[in-house]
């Protein structure tokens, strides 16, 4: 009763400022989907506020705020196509009984909020809200897994996610945990909206640290899986090699310590095809072969596994896909395949360019980290999806819109550098004025090397050394 009213007043509290601002009331959703109102507060009667919450802010958005189209303009499209198709191949499913409905209901609310969302973030503050939204809810379940892995072991029916959402199960829950860890690193380094003190990045390392921990209590073999890929990326990119290589045995002495009898046992059959789980999914991913080549264009529909039938009358069963690739091929055809792995590939080279041209101007070193760590997100959950059976997580899609966002921010930023607008950290420009012949070329607040000015860490505005009269507004020198 006391965390039901609590959670009333705190959405009551959110519900206002989502009228004035609609892109909070966009994190006040993200928020309620992670941490649904019935399985976290008891809060069983309020369990569909979130989609109030979410609906009044992207309605407000689209008749208020400024439509920006993220770029590559490309890889939006690509975005648009493959959410459309997924729709258009519903409309044409054989699954019977509409058994796929709930995937289906995920699958578009997911898309469609992401989409709109790599159009909202038009701020790096924005986009780090974001981070900051997705961080805490799911580290909510992760203090708790920690301290039940630390103490007894952790296990497949108690580390897990909020009952019911998508983070219930522990397969998913585990790729969730360690996709997450590459963000709370760039939050470590580069966050703005809350100052990042030598205590506030202890208390970040320690949140990775209990990540790791909660991931070796799901005991899932597929979070031991994503945790290997991301250590191997985070060494090939970090700067700090040496020190990586350092820390590296902490964590495995941590993982020998911890984890519970009986567990590595269990991560020696992960390339065992004769084990049981092993070959029931490679069994799942042949019929996945085989039942595309019969349906190659739209595929089934959502849920297609479903037609594989075993069991008894009584007792019907059917396969797991195992693999959102393999799913996704069954679901929707050669056709959703394909889509599905161009956005990847396409989110993950946009992250790469951006991170490139980022390199050019100073004040854009957070883009050129924000770029890494995506990749590294990406990278890991593609290693544990392809274990997971459920190819409507909103996680991927999410990491998809914040590149977008990311690199529309860039690229205005660069233009701005191009045409003599210098943007600042208030959504704002000044227009450098144009050089007289054989003056000096006007300071520009926050550029290094710039006679008379420093770089201000907290933004683009620069502060003025001591024995210089001070700056106007917007880093520009008076004439």
């Amino acid at each position: 009763m006391i965390t039901e009213a609590l959670f009333l007043i705190a959405y009551l509290i959110l519900l206002p400022i989502a009228f004035m601002f609609p892109f909070g009331g966009a994190l006040a959703y993200e928020w309620l989907q992670y941490m649904p109102p019935n399985s976290v507060y008891n809060a069983g009667a309020f369990s569909n506020l979130s989609l109030i919450i979410g609906a009044v802010a992207l309605s407000l958005w689209a008749a208020r705020d400024k439509k920006v189209i993220p770029k590559p303009t490309a890889l939006f499209a690509i975005f648009i196509i493959y959410a459309l198709w997924l729709q258009l191949t519903e409309l044409v499913s054989i699954v019977p009984n509409n058994a796929g409905h709930d995937q289906w209901d995920r699958s578009y609310k997911t898309l469609g909020f992401t989409i709109i969302l790599s159009m909202m973030a038009r701020t790096q503050q924005r986009i780090e809200a974001f981070m900051w939204v997705v961080c805490l809810s799911i580290g909510n379940f992760v203090i708790m897994g920690a301290i039940k892995t630390v103490l007894s072991g952790g296990g497949g029916n108690t580390v897990i996610g909020a009952d019911g959402n998508i983070l219930g199960e522990r397969v998913s829950f585990a790729i969730a945990v360690t996709t997450i860890i590459p963000l709370i690193r760039y939050l470590r380094d580069y966050a703005t909206l809350l100052p990042m003190t030598k205590r506030n990045k202890m208390a970040m390392d320690i949140f990775t640290v209990l990540c790791v921990l909660a991931t070796i209590g799901t005991q899932a073999r597929t979070g031991v899986v994503s945790l290997g890929v991301l250590s191997i990326f985070y060494f090939l990119k970090s700067k700090r090699k040496l020190m990586f290589l350092m820390i590296l045995p902490l964590f495995g002495a941590i993982f020998y310590f911890v984890a519970p009898a009986g567990y590595f046992e269990r991560m020696n059959t992960i390339s065992d095809t004769q084990e049981s789980s092993s070959a029931g999914r490679i069994e799942a991913w042949q019929w996945g072969w085989k039942f595309a080549l019969e349906h190659p264009i739209t595929g089934g529909g959502y849920h297609s596994f479903i037609l594989h039938q075993t069991g008894t009358i009584d007792n019907p069963a059917y396969l797991e896909a195992h693999n959102i690739f393999f799913e996704t091929m069954a679901d929707h055809g050669f056709v959703g395949l394909g889509l599905l792995l161009v956005l990847i590939l396409g989110m993950i080279i946009n992250c790469q360019s951006m991170s490139k041209r980022a390199k050019k101007v100073p004040d854009l070193a957070w883009a050129v980290n924000m770029g890494t760590m995506l990749q590294l997100a990406m990278w890991t959950f593609i290693a544990g999806s392809q274990f997971l059976a459920d190819a409507t997580q909103s996680m991927p899609y999410e990491l998809c819109a914040l590149s977008l966002a990311a690199r529309g921010i860039v690229e205005r930023r660069l233009a701005m550098e191009k045409t003599g607008i210098i943007n600042n950290n208030l959504g704002m420009g000044t227009r450098v004025p144009a050089a007289i012949p054989g003056a000096p070329k006007p300071a520009i607040a926050g550029v290094p090397g710039v006679p008379g000015l420093i770089p201000n860490p907290a933004g683009p505005i620069g502060v003025r050394r001591p024995g210089h009269a001070p700056a106007p507004a917007f880093g520009v020198r008076r004439t």
